[in-house]
């Protein structure tokens, strides 16, 4: 069974609020199904679900995403420097 455009959007789009860690309510579906609706009267539809996730921001109050450093903090002392300070 092929799925159109709009179920595929719906469902990438909940998985990925799911996967921020949100949980899902009736208002926020009905919120993803007003946002899909709106993004399937313009005239690219072949990018919907990029029009979508462009416009979460705009739709949803998404967790700010904090990023582990890049790297471990650097000690001296663990590569024997200590004594050199």
């Amino acid at each position: 069974m092929s799925h159109t455009n709009a179920e595929e959007a719906l469902g990438r789009l909940l998985a990925y609020l799911r996967g921020l860690g949100l949980t899902i309510t009736p208002e926020m579906t009905r919120e993803a199904l007003r946002l899909i609706a709106v993004a399937l009267d313009e005239e690219h539809q072949d990018a919907l679900l990029e029009n979508v996730i462009q416009r979460l921001p705009e739709s949803f109050d998404l967790p700010r995403e904090i990023l582990p450093p890049p790297a471990p903090p650097v000690h001296h002392g663990s590569v024997h420097y200590a004594g050199y300070l």
